[in-house]
């Protein structure tokens, strides 16, 4: 207890402690106004780590540091206090819970600077950088094949075709390791098939050309959780160049090709549950080289390709009543190009062959109106190429042919707000007939194909 007689050192006492308190509690409202560990005012708090540290340096010099318990100037300079209290100097209850409360706020505050200082560090060094990043190779070198993501993420390719054998081959891509493992082969060697990833997980492979070069019209399945490929019931025409649909209703729609006649327009459905195939509306146009995209509204957009003739015309199946109706055409003669169904429900046609040459032209379909409009050029011309929708909404194109340099490496992106493309970083091969895969992980797989030093095996990695 502080005498009577000596108030004007008590006072003096409360505000040396209320104004350490009150500076301390600036610091611990707002810790990040702390110096960090590269400024001049910064020191460390031990003596271990900072031989010169002292009470009065411990803090930055706008902080006073609070005088402990033994400070001499706590000590009463009363000497009547001191001979009846000799042996034990008492402060009130008051002050010693201030004393805790003011070293809790140092500690949250010293605290609050080293989280501060790591959120930092951390973000800096995990940051993704953009660009292309070569991953683990496929065993086998493949152009023509087919790429699938599965429910688990993984992607698997199946059969190749490398210039000199056919093989009937599958592997798939761990997204989580980066490396390509073996699975099961399939019953038939085939190239220019199509692949398509069931509601049940499994995925369907349907057509394409054998090793002796006949078109085909079996199918099969592959099971992700076996690893094990059985098959199913055969298409009812022999097709190849085809294209294949997964339709909101589960089933899956397939859709001209080249067969038993040069050019087909005929249709079939895939039924899962029953593992059979039915016959549906026929296209109003042969179509070969085509795309083929499913719209919002259910219905199914058939573009461009070739009869014999490269085409403009474009086609919608209504698959509630199994009829092709013709929509608008598009500006240009196309086949061998992509299309992208964009997040606005528009669908984005690019590049391709007209007959004549390797296109840079791209164009917008509108399910609304029924009608093309003519969008940005890309800065490159290009025709079997891949195009992929990015999970920012933008659409990347990769590679391709274009009839001139040969396979490309380059590498665009196209945004729908501005209708614009700009180049991004090229890839580390060049590559057409390669696939392209989406992964959950938002980057996008890019495998195999031919490159201009032959048919690859490499594949890589691109961070948006």
């Amino acid at each position: 207890v502080v005498p009577e007689n000596n108030q004007q050192q008590k006072q003096q006492h409360i505000n040396t402690q209320n104004l350490s308190l009150n500076k301390l509690q600036q610091f611990y409202d707002n810790p990040q106004s702390l110096p960090l560990k590269n400024d001049s005012k910064y020191q460390k708090y031990s003596y271990e780590q900072n031989p010169s540290f002292n009470k009065s340096q411990s803090f930055p010099d706008t902080v006073q540091a609070l005088p402990l318990k033994n400070d001499s100037k706590y000590d009463s300079k009363n000497s009547d206090e001191q001979e009846t209290s000799n042996k034990t100097k008492t402060y009130s209850t008051g002050f010693y819970i201030c004393i805790g409360i003011a070293l809790f706020i140092m500690a949250t505050a010293a605290l609050a600077i080293n989280i501060y200082e790591l959120v930092v560090l951390t973000t800096s060094t995990t940051t993704a950088m953009p660009g292309w990043s070569n991953t683990g190779s496929m065993h086998d070198i493949r152009a023509y094949y087919q790429a699938s993501v599965l429910q688990s993420g993984n992607v698997l390719v199946t059969c190749r075709f490398s210039g000199s054998a056919l093989l009937n081959s599958a592997e798939l891509y761990d997204l989580s390791t980066g490396m390509w493992t073996s699975t099961g082969n399939m019953s038939s060697m085939r190239q220019h098939h199509q692949a398509s990833v069931l509601a049940n997980g499994k995925v369907l492979v349907s057509g394409g050309v054998n090793r002796f070069g006949f078109y085909i019209n079996s199918a099969e399945l592959y099971d992700p959780a076996t690893g094990v490929w059985t098959s199913t019931g055969n298409m009812n025409n022999i097709r190849a160049y085809h294209h294949a649909s997964v339709l909101q209703n589960g089933k899956v729609l397939i859709t001209g090709g080249s067969g038993s006649v040069l050019y087909l327009n005929n249709a079939e459905l895939y039924d899962p549950s029953t593992g059979m195939w039915t016959s549906t509306g026929n296209m109003n146009s042969m179509r070969c080289y085509h795309q083929v995209s499913v719209l919002a509204n259910g219905n199914v957009l058939a573009t461009g390709g070739s009869n014999g003739a490269y085409l403009n015309s474009a086609e919608l199946y209504d698959p509630s009543t199994g009829v092709w109706t013709s929509t608008g055409n598009m500006n240009s003669m196309r086949g061998y190009h992509q299309v992208s169904v964009l997040a606005n429900g528009k669908v984005l046609v690019s590049g391709g062959y007209d007959g004549s040459v390797y296109l840079d032209s791209a164009e917008l379909y509108n399910p609304t109106t029924g009608m093309w409009t003519s969008t940005g050029n890309m800065t490159s011309i290009r025709g079997n190429h891949q195009s992929s929708i990015l999970q920012n909404g933008n659409v990347l194109v990769s590679g391709g042919y274009d009839g001139v340099s040969g396979s490309l490496n380059s590498a665009e992106l196209y945004n729908p707000t501005t209708g614009m493309w700009t180049t991004t970083f090229a890839m580390n091969s060049t590559r057409a007939w390669h696939t392209g895969s989406l992964l959950t992980n938002g980057k996008l797989l890019v495998a195999g194909g031919i490159s201009n030093s032959g048919y690859s095996g490499n594949a890589e990695l691109y961070q948006p």
